[in-house]
């Protein structure tokens, strides 16, 4: 008997609270786990950046008074923070069909929280509704 072996690189599942975590809805709410919000600093508003030739968003931490800078709140339950960022996306143009996590949000040296619109996962929880 042959077998035909794949190993698994997908590594340890690590927890939550120790994970970047970040999603985009249809409304342009970014949803910021509390991890990734400490991460960057427990602003209370971020700078809004997009690269449109690599579609990535940037957010950089700012200070209160900072006109250009968009409000992070709490989400009800405190254990996530919102980021309403509809303008920014009429703007460049970024549509969003349905609920999407970034794969792979990152850090940069600066300590700009980076969000890759090529690299998301749909987690949209839609059901189709019985007729």
């Amino acid at each position: 008997m042959v077998l035909h072996w794949e190993i698994f690189r997908g590594g340890q599942t690590v927890p939550s609270r120790e994970r970047l975590g970040v999603s985009i809805n249809v409304k342009g709410i970014l949803t910021l786990n509390k991890y990734t919000y400490g991460l960057i600093g427990r602003p209370a508003k971020v700078l809004v950046m997009f690269d449109k030739r690599d579609s990535v968003i940037g957010l950089a931490p700012t200070y209160e008074d900072d006109q250009d800078g968009l409000d992070v709140k709490p989400k009800a339950g405190g254990q996530n923070f919102t980021i309403h960022i509809m303008p920014v996306c009429r703007h460049h143009g970024i549509f969003i069909e349905a609920t999407e996590r970034f794969a792979k949000p990152g850090l940069t040296a600066e300590g700009y929280l980076t969000l890759d619109l090529k690299e998301t996962i749909n987690v949209s929880n839609r059901r189709k509704r019985r007729t």
